[in-house]
C-alpha cells in the first residue's frame, strides 16, 4: 500500500460539499469512487478540510491509501482522465503514511470574491457573488485588521467539534481588481462558516451599516447573534493548505 497527498481543485457548486453523506453527490464521494475504479479496492480519502454546499477549493488537499504499483503521475493523470469536469488533481505525491493532511497543517487560506457592479453577470455568477450597490472597500479593509491575532471567533462561527473557538489569524485583507473585490484570509484554523461570516459582516462595513469598530466590538461580544447573516456559498474558495 501506498500513500499519496493530493492537491484538488474543484468547482462546488452541483456539491452538496465536500464531506460524503448519505444523500447527494459530494466531493468525497466522487473522488473515493473513481479511486476504487482505478484501484479495484475501496479507498478512504482524508482531506485538511470539509467545505460546504457550494463552496470551491483551488488548493484542498487530500491523503489515502491504495495498492498502486506504478509511478505517480500514472495515477495523477488516470485520475483526472475518469474524474468528472468538475474536479481535479493539480499535483499528487508520495508521503509517509503517518501524513494526515488536517492534522499536519499549519495553516489555510480562503478567498471571497465579490463582483461589485450595478449589473449581475452571468459568466461570473458561479464564482463570485454579486453586489451591485458601491462598496467602501477602505473601510472594509480597516475592520478587518481587528480580526488579526489570537481572538475568541465565537461571534463568527462554531467549532467543528469540541467547544474551542479561539483561532489565529494572520491575514485579513481585502484586494480590488476591477469591478472584482477578494477578501483574503489566512489562520491556523476555521470555525463552521467562519469566512462566510465575517464576510457578512464586513459587507455591512461597505454598505454604511457598520462600523469598523462595531467589527471589533462585535469580536469581543463572543455572541454569533451581534454578528451579520452569512455571505452565500458561491464566492468562497479554499486556496491553498500550508504544512
Amino acid at each position: 500500500m501506498q500513500t499519496c497527498k493530493a492537491v484538488v481543485a474543484y468547482d462546488g457548486t452541483d456539491f452538496s460539499g465536500y464531506q460524503i453523506q448519505a444523500q447527494g453527490r459530494t466531493v468525497q464521494g466522487v473522488l473515493e469512487e473513481t479511486l476504487q475504479q482505478i484501484a479495484r479496492h475501496p479507498v478512504r480519502v482524508r482531506a485538511a478540510g470539509r467545505t460546504d454546499a457550494g463552496v470551491h477549493a483551488a488548493g484542498q488537499v487530500i491523503a489515502f491509501s491504495l495498492d498502486w504499483q506504478h509511478p505517480t503521475q500514472t495515477l495523477q493523470r488516470a485520475l483526472n482522465a475518469l474524474l468528472p469536469a468538475d474536479v481535479s488533481i493539480r499535483s499528487l505525491t508520495r508521503v509517509d503514511a503517518g501524513f494526515h493532511p488536517r492534522f499536519d497543517a499549519v495553516s489555510r487560506q480562503y478567498r471571497y470574491t465579490i463582483l461589485n457592479q450595478p449589473e449581475r453577470d452571468a459568466l461570473r455568477h458561479r464564482y463570485t457573488t454579486h453586489i451591485a450597490r458601491p462598496l467602501r472597500v477602505a473601510l472594509m479593509q480597516q475592520a478587518g485588521r481587528y480580526l488579526i491575532g489570537t481572538h475568541n471567533f465565537a461571534s463568527f462561527g462554531k467549532p467543528p467539534q469540541g467547544n474551542n473557538t479561539v483561532r489565529c489569524v494572520t491575514q485579513a485583507e481585502w484586494q480590488v481588481n476591477g469591478v472584482e473585490i477578494s477578501f483574503f484570509i489566512t489562520a491556523n484554523a476555521f470555525l463552521y462558516r467562519m469566512v462566510r461570516n465575517i464576510v457578512g459582516t464586513l459587507i455591512q462595513v461597505g454598505c454604511g451599516a457598520l462600523t469598523p469598530v462595531d467589527v471589533r466590538d462585535i469580536l469581543q461580544a463572543k455572541d454569533r447573534s451581534k454578528a451579520g447573516a452569512p455571505a452565500l456559498a458561491n464566492g468562497l474558495c479554499l486556496m491553498k493548505v500550508n504544512y
